[in-house]
């Protein structure tokens, strides 16, 4: 599933703070089927997320966000997630998440901009994070070109493959 970085996303805000876990992103430890883990998703965080969570709807966090574990965010893609908006990631967890692709953006500030269920307007190609209500932005920076063919393709094993193919064809 590629992801269109031209694109813009607008979606209703889930507010989280510091230091989200990936054991609370993503309890696998305790849930072992996706259907499992959707429900169960950020619960520790905000009980009423797996419940009240919408497709489109976005995640913007502070600092350190996926901190924890080697675990990506793929359950947030699976809920309906449209994109995660945070002051910093943890990089092992910015690393896994853009290889699947989740779109991950790092925007400091942004949780000064933004409150909880407010609509967020995230336009890429201009580098603007905006709250459609109040009007008030921030700067979300360019991925260095190899990110964004990963989001082109589809996530890191799609472009692999495709690179490879390419090589094998030229021999």
């Amino acid at each position: 599933m590629s992801f269109d970085l031209n694109r813009v996303i607008r979606g209703r805000v889930w507010k989280f703070g510091d230091s989200v876990d990936t054991d609370s992103i993503n309890p696998f430890y305790l849930y072992h089927t996706m259907e499992e883990l959707k429900k169960h998703t950020l619960e520790s965080f905000r009980p009423e997320f797996p419940k009240e969570v919408q497709p489109g709807d976005i995640i913007v966090a502070g600092r350190n966000f996926g901190c924890g574990s080697h675990r990506p965010g793929l359950v947030l893609r699976e809920v309906g997630i449209a994109a995660i908006v945070v002051e910093s990631a943890s990089r092992l967890f910015l690393r896994n998440t853009i290889a699947l692709p989740m779109p991950i953006f790092v925007a400091r500030g942004i949780s000064d901009i933004v409150q909880d269920a407010e609509i967020l307007e995230i336009d890429y190609p201009s580098n603007i994070a905006r709250n459609v209500g109040t009007g008030a932005s921030v700067a979300i920076p360019r991925f260095p070109p190899m990110i964004e063919q990963i989001y082109e393709y589809g996530g890191l094993p799609q472009l692999a493959r495709q690179r490879y193919l390419a090589e094998k064809a030229v021999r």
